[in-house]
C-alpha cells in the first residue's frame, strides 16, 4: 500500500489517504465500519471512481488470506465494484461495448474532473472536464480489467472450504475470460450451492468442451436438487434445441409456477432460479 499516493486517487468522498487504514481494518477483528466506509467510497448509486480499480488487488489479497474476516462479503464486494449492476443477460461480457465512451476521456481529463469533484470550483469547466458518461465508463471499465486480472485468483476460491466465497467466486468466473484453471476448478465442485453456482458459470461459457458437457450431464442426477435442475439450465443454454430428454424433463417440471424450487444460488441473485428455468425453456424453442 505505501507504493500508492492515496492522496492523488479519488473516489466518491473526495482523495484516499484514509482507505490504507479502512483495507487493515478488513483484516481486523471487527471489519464492518470499514467495510461500509470503503464500499461508499468506491462504489456510489451504481457509479465506480478512480479509487475503485487501485483497491481491488488489495481486496483481491485480503480475500486470499484464509485469516481475513467474512471473506465472502468481500467477494460481494469485489464483484460489485468489478461488475456493477450487470445482469446475466450481459454475458459474455465484453466490457469495451459495454463502456463505449471509456476511452472518450484522457488521464488528464480525468485528473482535472478528479479535482473539480473535490475541489468545487466556482466556475465549472463542464467544457473542459467532458463531464459526460466518459469518466463513468472510464471508471468503470479500469474496475472490471483490474478485477479481471486477478481472475486465475478468482479460480483458486471455488475450491474454498468456506461454501459461501466458494459459490460467489464461482459465479464472478462467468464475468471474465477463462482464466487458466478456471474450467477444472469449476469442474472440480464436489456439491452444494458452490456446485450450483459452477453449474451456472458453465452454461455461459462459450467453448465447446466435452468435459463440461459430461459433467453437466452426470450432475443431472444429482441428489441435491438445485444442483441438478442448474445443470439441466446449463445443458439446455449450451445445447439449445438439442438439450437431452432427461434435462428437458426436468426443466418441464421446473415451469410449474405450483412447485416450490431450490432456492436461488448464491452470487446470481438478480435473476431467480425459476427465471433461469424460464430462459432454459426458452433456448430450447418453448
Amino acid at each position: 500500500m505505501s507504493d500508492v499516493d492515496w492522496d492523488a486517487v479519488y473516489g466518491c468522498h473526495g482523495t484516499s489517504g484514509h482507505v490504507p487504514e479502512l483495507l487493515r481494518a478488513l483484516a481486523g477483528p471487527s471489519p464492518s465500519p470499514a467495510y461500509a466506509e470503503l464500499f461508499g467510497h468506491l462504489y456510489h448509486q451504481g457509479t465506480r471512481w478512480q479509487a475503485t480499480a487501485v483497491v481491488i488487488p488489495f481486496l483481491v489479497a485480503l480475500v486470499d488470506d484464509p485469516a481475513t474476516p467474512d471473506r465472502a462479503a468481500l467477494v460481494r464486494m469485489l464483484a460489485t465494484l468489478g461488475i456493477g449492476d450487470h445482469r446475466d443477460d450481459a454475458l459474455p461480457f465484453d466490457a469495451d461495448a459495454a463502456y463505449p465512451s471509456a476511452s472518450a476521456i484522457t488521464d488528464s481529463q480525468l485528473l482535472l474532473l478528479n479535482r473539480f469533484l473535490d475541489e468545487g470550483w466556482d466556475d465549472e469547466p463542464v467544457g473542459d472536464v467532458y463531464w459526460d458518461l466518459s469518466a463513468p465508463h472510464r471508471w468503470a471499465r479500469d474496475a472490471y480489467r483490474a478485477l479481471a486480472a486477478d481472475a486465475a485468483t478468482v479460480a483458486g476460491w471455488v475450491g474454498d472450504p468456506d461454501p459461501a466465497v466458494a459459490a460467489r467466486s464461482a459465479a464472478l468466473l462467468a464475468w471474465f475470460p477463462p482464466a487458466p484453471g478456471a474450467v477444472e476448478a469449476l469442474l472440480a465442485v464436489s456439491g452444494g450451492p458452490a456446485a450450483a453456482s459452477a453449474n451456472l458459470t458453465l452454461a455461459h461459457l462459450l467453448a465447446a468442451d466435452p468435459r463440461i458437457d459430461r459433467r453437466l450431464e452426470a450432475l443431472l442426477a444429482a441428489p441435491d436438487e438445485q444442483v441438478a435442475l442448474t445443470a439441466a439450465i446449463a445443458v439446455a443454454y449450451r445445447h439449445g434445441e438439442a438439450t437431452p430428454e432427461p434435462a428437458l424433463t426436468m426443466l418441464a417440471v421446473a415451469a410449474d409456477h405450483d412447485r416450490p424450487l431450490p432456492a436461488d444460488v448464491p452470487g446470481w441473485e438478480r435473476r431467480a432460479l425459476r427465471g433461469f428455468v424460464a430462459l432454459a425453456l426458452t433456448r430450447i424453442g418453448w
